[in-house]
């Protein structure tokens, strides 16, 4: 056995700078020792015999030396000098040796931390912690500072040992506490003795090297003496602590090698060379354990797949224990009778795992995930180790929520990216296409998203159309026209009074023919000509008549300019009266729908998407493809279809009572439904970002959808949609008795009047063969509505539901 060890041969080979020179002293220790020759007691004989010896044999001993050396030499009379700072009672105990501070050696070690260094060959004793060299020359500089003129400047710092077995790899962590009793320091001869001022100077400026080494250059001092050192193991908080660094950064589980820097952490904990461990995130509306990061790839019972079902990866007693009653499993011996015929211990024996613990991994007591570990040996692992990992199991919960949520963050990307906001009836299956891309490029950097595709959906369409918006809208322009021409025409008027120039007569005459041909009629082209005359013509005349100082002139030109829009420089009363009734119309409407959407998903979930035009139209897509996890029946169809229908009723109440009387422009609206018997396929289109439908029948539909707002009653020009009335559009027999009793139903609880017509459609291009049913509604005031909604928000929106 070495009696000195070092623990950074390169250190202590190329001397490091130090403000002091070191020496090795047992001055202390020797006096202690010449003390108990001079007394009376029983010790006096044994304590003269041994300060003989050492006289005879190692006389260097009574003074200061730097020959370390001369410790290896004489380690037998160093070991007797020492003796009352190492009681053989303790030896096996005590983890202890003597060390000189900044001198990377450690000598006359205990018994316990001599076995532990090296007695057999078998440890390997790396270095202590390191710090920077100009930092470890500042500590060295303090340690004198503290010791010498008593600064008392915290500085406490931590000394670690690491020590690693070189057999089974496993890392011990120990802390270092020294004793330092035994040193002095002397200053050297020409070394001018520090002031307060200059000690906070030091203090002040911590990092400061350069400003430290001119107050304390160095060999400054001169150390001797010895410490004493004492290690305390403490592998299971440093193994803990580093555990939380790791597990908790930024995508902690998707680090390369994080499997293997979590075993050798774990290995170190529980003193197990053979560890295997495995780690996978448990996804319960699937009811599989998955792939998230690196972790899978050394997981012990799920095969090398990106997603397993959990019953195949477990018995069903060991499924039964972890998923059913949230219990760690736990086998100590995996080829004990009982266990060794069991599907996982079969799976277990394959990787040469004797011993075996699966610990659920619970958030919100909700199972989130599955930790697993391994051994070689039998018995090495059990419900004590259970019980050991029981403080860090929070720590693997935390770090797969964390990194779940970083996991579904990606996802929320892929999905924003690729497919913009998505209906949440539907996101089910745009969040699986982003996994899957996800997982793909693992394998694939260049792997591209998936189709989205929804078949056998039934389509619901409904719109309220703002009846007549167009020719709303053109009053509106000939109206602001109108008004600014007979506007610019009054001054023009003016100025002809004034000076009676015959360019005012002339452009007076443009105004006039411009008038009269607004009145009759806005032709394409016309807003557009006018405004430039104005814009060319017009308004120059008007800034040079503010510039002959009339003041009846200037007044007039300013009222015009005040008149005028200021971001337009037009007219735009009507026009804007006119766009935000249309924009109440819509706005209304669309929140009407989606507050109606509430009631309506709740029934069953489907796809609902809507559209602001002149109007509002829907679109609506149910059926069992759009649904997760749920059984859709013909029964969710029929119901909505009669949502619908008593939805548009109170579109139409709410435009009566609430949007009217608001209105600046007088607008109605027109109300149709389009009933569709036959289910479709629907597809995003991922370069519009939208739903569309595909194959070329489905594409009528399509057709029919664009193509019906304008549908006339067949022999006849009336179109089918008129103000107070719901169309509904059809083709199949089906379908009209189908809609029939809903009609029977609404007219018994007064949503529907008693006028029912069964109208025959012209055809129109590409569509033949429709039919409609146009029937009148009954508007109610709000009083009239039956209370029994606790939503009283909806209540006043006119909003149904089918329990009416």
């Amino acid at each position: 056995m070495n009696y000195i060890r070092t623990y950074d041969q390169a250190k202590l080979s190329n001397k490091q700078e130090l403000p002091f020179n070191i020496k090795f002293n047992f001055e202390k220790i020797v006096n202690y020792w010449q003390n108990i020759a001079q007394s009376d007691s029983a010790e006096a004989v044994a304590a003269e015999n041994l300060l003989a010896k050492i006289r005879k044999n190692a006389p260097f001993l009574f003074g200061a030396f730097e020959d370390i050396d001369l410790l290896e030499k004489h380690q037998n009379e160093v070991k007797a000098l020492l003796a009352p700072l190492f009681p053989s009672l303790t030896t096996l105990n005590d983890i202890k040796a003597v060390a000189i501070p900044f001198l990377p050696i450690l000598f006359n070690t205990s018994e316990r931390l001599g076995k532990i260094l090296d007695t057999g060959g078998t440890y390997h004793f790396s270095a202590v912690r390191q710090e920077e060299p100009d930092r470890s020359y500042i500590n060295a500089c303090i340690f004198i500072l503290n010791f010498k003129y008593g600064a008392n400047i915290n500085n406490k710092r931590a000394f670690y040992f690491d020590i690693t077995n070189r057999q089974t790899g496993i890392i011990k962590h120990y802390r270092a506490f020294m004793n330092a009793d035994f040193s002095s320091f002397i200053p050297a001869k020409d070394f001018k003795p520090l002031s307060k001022i200059e000690i906070k100077q030091l203090v002040d400026n911590l990092d400061n090297i350069d400003l430290w080494k001119e107050k304390i250059p160095p060999a400054s001092f001169t150390y001797e003496g010895f410490a004493l050192v004492k290690l305390f193991d403490v592998t299971e908080e440093e193994t803990i602590s580093t555990l939380k660094v790791d597990l908790l950064k930024k995508d902690a589980l998707q680090t390369p090698n994080i499997v293997e820097t979590i075993r050798t952490h774990l290995s170190s904990l529980l003193a197990i060379d053979s560890l295997k461990l495995g780690f996978a995130a448990y996804d319960k509306k699937k009811d599989t354990l998955k792939y998230l990061g690196y972790g899978f790839w050394d997981i012990l019972t799920i095969p090398s797949a990106l997603e397993t079902a959990s019953e195949s990866t477990f018995c069903h007693s060991s499924h039964s224990c972890i998923f059913k009653h949230k219990k760690a499993l736990i086998y100590s011996d995996c080829m004990k009778e009982g266990i060794m015929a069991t599907h996982l211990a079969i799976k277990l024996k394959t990787n040469n795992i004797k011993s075996y613990i699966a610990i659920p991994l619970l958030y919100n007591n909700e199972i989130v995930g599955v930790f697993e570990l391994g051994s070689k040996k039998t018995n090495e692992l059990n419900a004590i180790t259970a019980t050991q990992l029981s403080q860090i199991i929070p720590l693997f919960t935390t770090a797969l929520m964390r990194s779940i949520d970083e996991l579904e963050t990606k996802i929320e990307a892929i999905v924003q990216r690729q497919f913009t906001a998505i209906h949440p009836t539907v996101s089910w299956r745009f969040f699986d296409a982003a996994e899957n891309l996800l997982e793909k490029k693992q394998l694939d950097p260049k792997a591209v998203v998936e189709e989205i595709e929804f078949p056998e959906v039934f389509p619901l369409f409904g719109q309220s159309d703002i009846k007549g918006s167009s020719t709303e809208r053109n009053k509106a322009i000939q109206a602001d026209i109108i008004e600014q021409l007979s506007l610019a025409k009054n001054i023009l008027d003016i100025a002809i009074n004034k000076y009676h120039l015959p360019i005012y007569n002339q452009l007076k005459y443009k105004l006039d023919a411009s008038i009269s041909q607004i009145q009759k009629g806005l032709g394409a082209g016309d807003e557009v000509e006018v405004l430039a005359f104005l814009k060319e013509d017009i308004h120059p005349i008007f800034k040079y008549l503010r510039t002959l100082l009339d003041e009846e002139m200037t007044k007039v030109v300013e009222a015009y300019e005040q008149a005028l829009d200021k971001d337009l420089e037009v007219i735009y009363n009507k026009r804007r009266n006119y766009e935000q009734s249309v924009s109440l119309i819509n706005g209304s409407i669309a929140t009407y729908l989606e507050l109606a959407q509430v009631q309506a998903q709740k029934m069953f979930p489907h796809y609902f998407e809507k559209y602001k035009t002149d109007g509002v139209e829907h679109n609506i897509y149910i059926g069992q493809s759009i649904v997760n996890h749920k059984e859709f029946n013909e029964l969710h169809l029929q119901n909505l279809r009669l949502w619908q229908l008593m939805t548009i009723c109170g579109v139409e109440n709410l435009m009566e009572f609430e949007i009217k009387p608001q209105l600046k422009t007088p607008l109605s609206i027109a109300s149709l439904i389009l009933v569709h018997h036959t289910p479709i396929t629907i597809k995003f289109r991922q370069e519009e970002r939208r739903f569309d439908v595909e194959g070329a029948y489905n594409i009528r539909y399509e057709i029919i959808k664009k193509r019906i707002d304008k549908a006339t009653i067949k022999d006849t020009t009336e179109r089918l949609t008129q103000v107070g009335k719901i169309a509904i559009i059809y083709s199949q027999d089906k379908e009209v008795r189908e809609y029939r009793q809903y009609i029977e139903y609404l007219q018994s609880i007064k949503y529907l009047g008693e006028t029912v017509e069964w109208l025959d459609l012209n055809d129109l291009q590409g569509v033949t063969g429709l039919k409609a049913i146009r029937v009148e509604v009954v508007y109610r005031s709000i009083q009239s509505i039956p209370n029994n909604t606790k939503n009283e928000q909806l209540k006043s929106k006119f909003l149904v539901t089918t329990k009416q």
